[in-house]
């Protein structure tokens, strides 16, 4: 009698979906402390207003906690919205850094933040891209089924 088991799923797909929910955490701090030192941040004339890192937070830590889920879930969508809250998440950053400083780095001193966060994304984007056979199926009701 042969044991059939469902096969476990790849290291690669925890080590995915734990990133997904430490950014998660991330931003929830972020947000945290954000309300904490509402007035200081007023008092500091930080650009651009709180009420930005409050939505960029919040916005950023729905989106990954959702990708954390459908991975853990193991949803046949979850690959996909990895990948792309990844891309979101890179140009956001790269925005906030080139756009809403008001200091900037000169070039030169932005080459290793950038080589770092496109090796990155590159990895996020292939093992997204490797997981996909491993999610669930989306079963489609047959054809045949009466009344259907």
């Amino acid at each position: 009698m042969e044991k059939t088991t469902a096969p476990h799923p790849p290291f690669l797909l925890h080590l995915f979906a734990s990133a997904f929910l430490l950014v998660f955490l991330i931003n929830l701090a972020g947000f945290l402390q954000a309300l904490r030192s509402w007035n200081w941040l007023l008092a500091a004339g930080v650009f651009p207003h709180p009420v930005y890192l409050l939505f960029k937070t919040v916005l950023l830590a729905l989106l990954s906690f959702t990708a954390a889920l459908a991975i853990w879930g193991r949803r046949a969508f979850a690959p996909r919205l990895g990948q792309a809250n990844s891309l979101l998440f890179f140009l956001w950053y790269w925005f906030d850094r080139l756009v809403l400083t008001r200091n900037p780095l000169p070039f030169k001193n932005q080459l290793l933040p950038l080589l770092v966060s496109v090796l990155l994304l590159l990895f996020v984007l292939v093992s997204a891209w490797l997981l996909e056979p491993y999610m669930k199926e989306t079963r489609k009701p047959p054809d045949d089924v009466p009344g259907g």
